[in-house]
């Protein structure tokens, strides 16, 4: 199954999503990363950090949401907002229908150098512990899509 995360400038809050699940998952999910107006890089703080903390954290491709609407996309099964101020709207349009949802975490934006490692890391450990529940989610035979998209949906207000 694949899963895009999605953050306004794609440069810290979903590049993390992308690789914590990528190492969580073992496999079971392919996670990509975008934004409606990303940035030329990934923001180096949390590039640290992830390696830091054992996360894929090379080869992030920087991608804007309009990259996984062309017809070459891949197919992407779920879409998660991870920054505030989201609409189910504004992620429609994807090929293949995908369920979405929304995780509000805080991000760092123009906070001081102190409080933007707090916010890395508490955005770290909160993406950690819905990660881990929602790739422990059943698949195939196992849960309908209806029930995968009840649970994720129970996961945007989970700390």
């Amino acid at each position: 199954m694949n899963v895009l995360f999605v953050c306004p400038r794609n440069c810290a809050i979903s590049v993390m999503a992308g690789s914590i699940l990528k190492s969580v998952s073992g496999g079971r999910f392919t996670a990509f990363s975008a934004g409606d107006a990303p940035d030329a890089a990934v923001i180096e703080q949390v590039t640290d950090f992830l390696a830091d903390h054992h996360m894929p954290a090379d080869r992030v491709d920087i991608k804007s949401i309009a990259d996984f609407r062309a017809a070459e996309a891949p197919k992407i099964d779920f879409v998660i907002s991870v920054c505030p101020a989201k609409t189910t709207e504004e992620l429609s349009g994807l090929p293949g229908d995908p369920f979405v949802a929304h995780w509000n975490i805080e991000t760092a934006d123009d906070m001081d150098a102190r409080r933007s490692e707090e916010l890395i890391r508490d955005s770290f450990w909160a993406l950690v512990r819905r990660i881990r529940i929602f790739s422990s989610l059943p698949q195939g035979k196992l849960a309908s899509r209806r029930q995968l998209e009840q649970r994720a949906r129970a996961l945007e207000y989970s700390p």
